[in-house]
């Protein structure tokens, strides 16, 4: 039975710009010690903290109440120094943090203020040894958005959802519970909460009492932390400044990865790529699943070695002639290790344990029976790493991570956390939802140590908040082969970018089953073009799968028109290359969505929240995937201003919805807003090219004056932003006129691979008319522009020797 500890609980908070933070508030009296933040109660204590962009950070530990250890290590934001007022009355005691935040607190309940603004009511807060957490009343109306990965509507408002990572082989539409949860929610009334507890728990959104949002876990500290923000985008951003950002990839990942499952052996393997080659697919990389360690599906996890010496007989040489390629090897990694494999004898006192300390035994597990490494540990953590770099000595550049949920924990599997600092033993349930997490982590640490200038790449299927900051990579599962798996991809990469897990993606063409439908594989294609990372990947076991079809991943291994359809796709990500890459700076340096929801736009318009099968790919583009088999007319908002379909280069002015038949199977309706500066490459078959290019800009032609700013490095070096080994270049617009004039300018940077002399086209899109004269830096430059006067569209060739270039374009 609960036992409801606390009263009505108002949390006030007034949205003011983060640029307020930057001011010390006034102090009127200075705590004793650090416990001044802290006020008893009857039923237990709170403790309040003030962090950057105004985030109160509220910790109630109920009297009598145990297991309430904080195992996470999400948050990397410190506390604000700032001493609180403390004000002692009678029956409530005050703590205010300036002008910024305060708290009433009293036997009743807690009153948060900080201006006039949004009230947040914490209806009552609960406890007992197998539940504990929050209420908070919902206002009518209100949204609720986050929760991390479900391929539910983005509103999840009316749904119970688990707090439990956990797969779902061949999910589609309205999952509710998939591989990575995040205990964050952001509401449509501007604040967001983020409860750090990893355990299993679930949130209650209006499902069970329609204007209450239940938090609840089996365990841990009882803290939240509320996030103001004046509009969706900031909030986020906050929210990336306290758990991180994701650093750089490498450039090489935001290419075709070629991946199924799985590859058998190494001649399978050379010929598939050379066939990519001989149809001239962009490739940058090659993923390699179980079968490297293994001639099976089952009974081989924890080999971690090329034990099949007749399907691999020689790795490190085939390893070697691929990276002479520009091809990357990327391998797959566990964290499970079978009675049957190589390792198990060697690890299992490294894994985790039973109540009796004794190694755990899985015994349903559908991969084999054996034990799971106790990864919270620093000696299962060097074992494991260990089994990296060894592969990493033989030329091995990316890494894969599987099953990390963990696929299979029971409730009675313990672990270790004394080099965490605890001295107790944890129940699986307890730490569930972070294993994946300290997984990166080791990944991530171990290899800053030994390759401090390379930056890491290492998709892992989970997580926790702040996983991100690990370089990882995630994905969204085990998706089904079918239309509705794609539909689901739609509010699934949305909610977990604005759960702050910017890299989600999905096994392009869709992973399980399938009937081998061209149409959907190249529907899917066209939407990973603009998703973080382009995967293609599904299951194709040929033999082993008794029944199952053998359904390619590759393009070039499609017949036609599928193979030309998917090799465009493909081209197409890698045109993209120099505009995808910035949205990885903007992430890293300031924490911004790759992806987000329309409704980001403006959240006062009411179709901006019903526009959910379509998103924004940074500020620039919205993307309308096609999802419907045999889809030849789509419906779709365009937000208010002017927006130019690339593909057929048609204006569509906003607020409106739309009907278009104007795509074919050839593309999907792709969409730049005015004034846009959209950077592209053409013809590159691989990244390694990219700094050898030609950059070609395009302008989509705006009345008002715009900006746009371009990151350039050498595309590995994982100091490049601390070193500032880099480039931006800015581009600037007066505003289309009779007279345009449309200025780049370096930020005087540099970094390894820099051509002095750029070659650069601006190509302006819907230009009015053919100019009568161009000048770039006051020469004349007009008979070296080209005019297409039946596309309406101005190329200008140049130069660019990363000095002020002022190109002056006469229409009159």
């Amino acid at each position: 039975m609960k036992k409801v500890l606390q009263g009505i609980v108002i949390l006030a908070f007034f949205l003011i710009p983060n640029h307020a933070t930057a001011q010390q508030p006034e102090v009127r009296s200075k705590p004793k010690s650090t416990h001044n933040n802290k006020v008893e109660t009857t039923a237990g204590s709170w403790l309040f903290s003030l962090y950057p962009n105004n985030i109160l950070k509220a910790t109630f530990t109920p009297v009598g109440s145990s297991r309430n250890e904080q195992v996470s290590d999400a948050v990397i934001a410190k506390a604000v120094v700032i001493s609180p007022t403390i004000k002692r009355g009678e029956n409530k005691t005050t703590v205010s943090f300036g002008n910024i935040s305060s708290a009433q607190v009293n036997n009743a309940g807690v009153e948060f203020n900080a201006g006039d603004s949004n009230h947040i009511s914490l209806v009552n807060i609960f406890y007992s040894n197998e539940h504990r957490g929050f209420r908070f009343s919902l206002m009518p109306g209100e949204m609720i958005f986050g929760t991390g990965e479900r391929s539910i509507p983005l509103n999840r408002r009316g749904y119970k959802l688990p707090l439990n990572n956990a797969p779902a082989y061949g999910y589609s539409l309205n999952a509710e519970s998939l591989n990575y949860c995040v205990p964050f929610i952001l509401s449509s009334r501007g604040y967001a909460i983020f409860f750090d507890n990893p355990s299993k728990g679930f949130f209650d959104i209006g499902k069970s009492v329609p204007d209450l949002l239940e938090y609840s876990v089996t365990s841990g500290e009882l803290s939240f932390y509320i996030i103001p923000g004046k509009n969706y985008q900031e909030i986020i951003e906050s929210y990336h400044r306290l758990v991180g950002t994701a650093p750089l990839p490498p450039r090489w990942a935001m290419g075709n990865l070629m991946s199924r499952f799985g590859y058998r052996d190494e001649k399978q393997t050379r010929l598939i790529i050379a066939q990519m080659q001989k149809d001239s697919v962009p490739l940058d990389a090659v993923i390699f699943d179980l079968f490297w360690f293994g001639d099976s599906i089952k009974n081989t996890l924890g080999n971690l070695s090329w034990v099949n010496k007749k399907a691999w007989p020689n790795p490190e040489k085939m390893i070697r002639d691929f990276s002479k390629q520009h091809i990357k090897t990327i391998l797959i990694t566990e964290p499970f290790v079978l009675k049957t494999s190589l390792n198990y004898e060697e690890s299992k006192h490294l894994h985790a344990t039973d109540s009796a300390g004794n190694p755990y035994v899985l015994q349903e597990f559908y991969f084999g029976k054996g034990g799971i490494i106790d990864l919270f540990r620093k000696d299962a953590q060097k074992w494991f790493y260990s089994k990296y770099k060894t592969q990493m000595n033989i030329g091995v550049t990316g890494w894969w991570g599987d099953l990390g949920e963990p696929e299979n924990h029971p409730a009675n599997v313990y672990h270790d956390l004394k080099d965490l600092g605890f001295k107790r033993k944890f129940a699986s349930g307890e730490i569930h939802n972070i294993y994946g997490h300290y997984w990166s982590k080791m990944l991530a640490e171990q290899y800053k140590k030994d390759y401090p200038n390379q930056r890491l790449f290492h998709l892992n299927r989970s997580g926790y908040a702040g996983s991100p900051r690990y370089s990882s990579f995630p994905w969204s599962g085990d998706v089904s082969r079918s239309w509705d798996g794609l539909k689901g991809q739609l509010p699934l990469i949305q909610g977990m970018s604005i759960s702050g897990i910017p890299y989600i993606h999905s096994d392009a063409g869709g992973f399980a089953g399938g009937d081998g439908d061209p149409e959907l594989y190249e529907r899917w294609l066209q939407f990973a073009v603009f998703t973080p990372i382009y995967r293609p990947h599904g299951t194709a076991l040929g033999d082993l799968e008794a029944g199952g079809k053998d359904i390619p991943s590759e393009a070039a291994l499609w017949p036609e028109p599928t193979k030309s359809l998917a090799k465009a796709a493909a081209q197409q990500r890698y045109q993209w290359l120099a505009y995808n890459y910035n949205l990885s700076y903007l992430q890293t340096r300031y924490g911004k969505p790759l992806i987000t929801p329309m409704f980001f736009l403006n959240s006062h318009d009411s179709n901006l929240y019903k526009a959910a099968d379509q998103y924004m790919w940074g500020d620039e583009v919205m993307v309308v995937p096609i999802t419907g088999k045999g889809q030849k007319i789509k419906t779709y908002y365009v937000p208010a201003g002017a927006w130019t379909n690339l593909h057929t280069m048609q204006i569509r002015t906003g607020p409106d919805w739309i009907t278009d038949s104007s795509f074919g199977m050839e593309s999907i309706p792709v969409l730049a807003k005015e004034g846009s500066f959209i950077p592209r490459v053409n013809g590159l078959q691989n990244t390694s090219a990219y700094n050898t290019s030609t950059l070609e800009i395009i302008y989509v032609p705006s009345a008002g004056p715009s900006t746009y700013k371009l990151y350039e490095d050498d595309g590995n070096s994982a100091i490049a932003l601390k070193g500032r080994k880099y480039e931006i270049t800015g581009f600037s617009c007066s505003g289309m006129s009779k007279l345009t004039q449309i200025t780049i300018v370096s930020d005087g940077g540099n970094y390894k691979g820099r051509i002095n002399q750029r070659k650069m086209h601006l190509r302006i899109i819907n230009a009015m008319k053919k100019p009568t004269e161009i000048t770039i830096n006051g020469k004349s430059f007009t008979a070296n522009a080209i005019w297409n006067n039946e596309r309406k569209d101005l190329l200008i060739p140049f130069i660019f020797e990363h000095k002020k270039t002022q190109i002056q374009i006469n229409f009159k």
